[in-house]
């Protein structure tokens, strides 16, 4: 089995980083520019993945995310992507006090 650290060396890791750029240079759900990452919405196993289960997170939303799902404050009834991202955007913003309100006056 190929290790998490020997996976990200491979031509198909380097294609999802590509991915990343032409996806945003944005956090989807907080709009940081900085310390962006790769969010697997769901994938079985490392070379399952589609690119319609990735999103731009900054580390920060990207670590509260996975935090929420560990703890058990954040479960899908769904494997669709956009039902996945929607309860994880809303559930790292409450985490956070952002509302919609608040992202858009940020960004100004």
């Amino acid at each position: 089995m190929l290790k998490y650290s020997e996976y990200l060396k491979t031509n198909d890791w380097h294609g999802k980083r590509r991915h990343k750029r032409r996806r945003g240079t944005r956090c989807a759900i907080c709009a940081s520019v900085s310390n962006l990452d790769v969010h697997h919405l769901q994938y079985r196993h490392l070379w399952d993945v589609m690119l319609l289960d990735l999103r731009v997170l900054c580390r920060r939303c990207h670590a509260l995310a996975h935090d929420l799902m560990r703890r058990g404050l954040l479960v899908f009834q769904s494997t669709n992507h956009h039902h996945r991202f929607a309860l994880t955007k809303a559930a790292v913003k409450k985490a956070l006090g952002i509302s919609a309100v608040n992202c858009f006056r940020e960004k100004s």
